[in-house]
């Protein structure tokens, strides 16, 4: 399988699946291949996780900066 083809297959996992069903489903599929694809399953799923994680971040940090913005602004501090 290509790595574009495991890439689909997890954005169709994704939209069909959240939460410990979606890991469920990548734990299935992860079973159903080959090492080689395996290893590419992982690579994929853990840039993913590593995506959402700078995702999160980035709205924690804008949200405190949006917030003491309004803190100044209202003259709250």
């Amino acid at each position: 399988m290509s790595r574009r083809e495991l890439e689909e297959r997890v954005d169709e996992l994704a939209a069909e699946h959240s939460g410990r069903d979606f890991a469920d489903a990548v734990r299935r599929l992860h079973d159903e291949l080959d090492p080689g694809d395996r290893e590419t399953l992982q690579e994929i799923v853990l840039a993913r996780a590593t995506n959402l994680d700078e995702a999160v971040m980035e709205r924690v940090d804008a949200r405190g900066w949006f917030r003491r913005q309004w803190d100044r602004a209202s003259g709250d501090r």
